[in-house]
């Protein structure tokens, strides 16, 4: 064994699959290839023994009889774009020379099998065409009686065809290293493959990167009590209903939780009840210019005096403005309210109704309590003096019948009033 020679090519395969293995592969690829070769074991001790150019001129190494003929089966990987490795069982028909296996002095013919482990540098890109490239590695082979281990280095195409086939061509001078055989040989090979055409390199290969789909994912949605209202806007999750998910009884639209008078129908202003008739006559207080006393349709909801004539005539009507959204009586307010209970005090047999009114600034509710709110405080001021609270009542009718047009913004205090009624029951 030649320790210096074998330990340099040790050391450049160990350096050259490090730095390979630092280096982005850009693309993998296997297959297996079938080879012939012939390997000449006799030009190398020519040429030790001379010069290669007489050897060469003996011309013996171009005659086929001087060759040992040899089958092998080889597997390949693209280790990158630029280098391969392969590992190849040879078997050989040998016919060895005297002196070229330690021991031999006479020559034989023989089987010999070789194994292989090769690294093969590409000079052009590994789906080129035509690809020459080099080989280097380490092999090894049972030879007559002796086993030995070489390094195989050359030459070589490779030719590479449209469906995928490809022909390699090699040229090796194998080095002896070990004292099995006493000189060094060459071989030749002629190598079969079939590629993957599919597999190509991945600087060739475009990859189409198709966008996941995404199954949309539909929501849990809870409805506990199954009324057709989720329970995140279900207002009433546990019990089935029809507004806003609670039950309204009445089906007038308001919610029982809502609604004042939830076993009758009634109006949203009223909250859920219907509009109030304070006295009975079947006209609403809405529309009864005497919702405190019994009257008749005809004459506006007031009853008609002795005299045959509709009080509604000798009904005296005195107005009290607000400040927007309060409730509280105006200086003014004061003359009008004192004018009204001095009147109380002369007749006994005058009643008062307080209407109370707001204009349309703000919801509906709101402004029912505050035009309710009105009434009262008219109310409350006049019982404060000493006139009986059954001559006096109050009904709020919110922003339903203005006094001035609602859309305009200067004629809006019009409708931030109370009306009171002064007339004669008998």
């Amino acid at each position: 064994m030649k320790p210096a020679f074998l330990l340099t090519v040790v050391i450049v395969f160990i350096s050259i699959m490090r730095l390979n293995a630092q280096t982005k592969v850009e693309h993998k690829q296997h297959y297996f290839s079938f080879n012939i070769s012939m390997s000449d074991y006799s030009l190398p001790s020519a040429i030790k023994d001379s010069t290669i150019g007489k050897a060469i001129q003996q011309k013996d190494w171009i005659k086929p009889g001087n060759k040992s003929f040899g089958i092998g089966l080889s597997f390949w990987k693209s280790v990158s774009a630029h280098i391969n490795f392969s590992g190849t069982f040879t078997g050989t028909l040998a016919s060895f020379p005297a002196n070229f296996v330690k021991g031999d002095s006479v020559g034989q013919a023989t089987f010999c099998p070789q194994l292989d482990a090769l690294l093969h540098f590409n000079l052009l890109h590994d789906r080129t065409l035509v690809n020459p490239f080099l080989t280097a590695g380490i092999g090894a082979g049972n030879f007559p009686g002796q086993f030995a281990a070489y390094a195989p280095m050359g030459i070589g195409l490779q030719f590479h065809f449209n469906d995928g086939a490809c022909i390699i061509l090699q040229a090796q001078w194998r080095k002896a290293l070990t004292a099995g055989i006493n000189n060094d040989y060459i071989q030749y090979a002629l190598s079969f493959a079939q590629k993957n055409k599919t597999a190509k390199n991945a600087s060739e290969k475009k990859v189409s990167k198709k966008p996941i789909p995404v199954v949309p994912v539909q929501p849990l949605v809870l409805d506990t009590d199954q009324d057709g209202v989720p329970d995140s806007i279900d207002k009433c999750p546990a019990v089935k209903g029809t507004v806003n998910g609670c039950p309204d009884s009445d089906h007038d639209g308001i919610a029982d939780m809502d609604d004042k008078c939830p076993d009758v129908t009634g109006v949203a202003r009223f909250f859920g009840c219907p509009v109030p008739d304070t006295d009975k006559d079947g006209i609403n207080d809405e529309e009864d210019r005497c919702p405190s006393v019994a009257g008749l349709k005809e004459n506006q909801g007031c009853p008609v005096t002795n005299s045959n004539k509709i009080a509604a005539t000798d009904t005296m009507r005195y107005i009290v403005y607000f400040e927007p959204g309060k409730n509280i009586l105006r200086s003014e307010g004061f003359d009008v309210l004192n004018t009204i209970v001095q009147q109380l005090k002369q007749n006994k047999a005058l009643v008062v109704t307080c209407i109370g009114h707001t204009d349309n600034v703000g919801n509906k509710s709101a402004n029912y309590n505050l035009s309710l709110a009105r009434a009262t405080v008219c109310e409350s001021y006049i019982t404060s003096f000493y006139i009986g609270k059954g001559r006096v009542s109050s009904v709020g009718l919110g922003s339903t019948m203005p006094a001035a047009d609602l859309s305009d913004p200067l004629q809006q205090w019009k409708n931030r009033r109370t009306e009171i009624l002064v007339y004669q029951v008998k």
